[in-house]
């Protein structure tokens, strides 16, 4: 992304400062060692979320329609230019009362978002993605089966695969699994942001480990 509103970097497993090697895409991490630097914008805007998916490597998904009085909150992006992780960070009311957030994370094997956003030690879903599925989505226009994720009491996670690389939805509190109960459908930004796109103000859970 080739603008001024990029800040960070951090972990993209811990959500933790980095060290970052000049003239590298690589950054050093004090927990995980050498990761990918994820960046995120402190400026959200539809020129922000089309400038991240100019050249990006992974999809950046978003339910397509958005749920009622759901917002796009904040988009974090692992490596540049050509972001090989995506993080969408969406809000809304949640059913039973209060609000909800759902990240939703699209990138390539070894990167390690989406368990990180899951409270996960390791990289990859692995044996995870194994027996009949637990739910699907829509994902530009093709079924994806996922996979239910063990995680902690406060939030729900699923993994798949779409586009050939990992997708993860991570949502909080565990209850915002209804998001799921309906055909879910997902939209990739790379294709078209629709002007119409609610923005919301910042979410809580946008950086790993929040």
């Amino acid at each position: 992304m080739r603008s001024g509103t990029s800040t960070g970097p951090v972990c993209p497993r811990c959500g933790e400062d980095l060290v970052v090697r000049p003239g590298s895409d690589e950054a050093w991490c004090h927990l995980h060692a050498a990761v990918t630097p994820l960046h995120h914008s402190a400026v959200l805007s539809h020129d922000t979320l089309t400038a991240v998916c100019l050249d990006a490597r992974v999809p950046a998904w978003v339910p397509d329609p958005m749920p009622a009085g759901w917002s796009v909150t904040g988009i974090a992006w692992g490596g540049e230019p050509g972001a090989r992780g995506i993080v969408v960070d969406c809000a809304g009311p949640a059913p039973l009362g209060g609000s909800a957030e759902l990240v939703l994370v699209a990138e390539e094997p070894g990167t390690g978002l989406g368990a990180g956003y899951a409270g996960l030690p390791w990289l990859d879903p692995g044996e995870l993605i194994d027996g009949p599925s637990a739910a699907a989505v829509h994902a530009a226009g093709q079924r994806a089966p996922l996979w239910s994720v063990p995680t902690s009491d406060d939030r729900w996670a699923f993994v798949g695969e779409a586009y050939g690389v990992w997708l993860w939805l991570v949502a909080w509190p565990a209850t915002a699994a209804w998001l799921l109960a309906e055909d879910l459908v997902l939209l990739d930004l790379r294709d078209r942001v629709p002007a119409d796109l609610p923005l919301g103000p910042p979410g809580e859970h946008l950086l790993p480990g929040t």
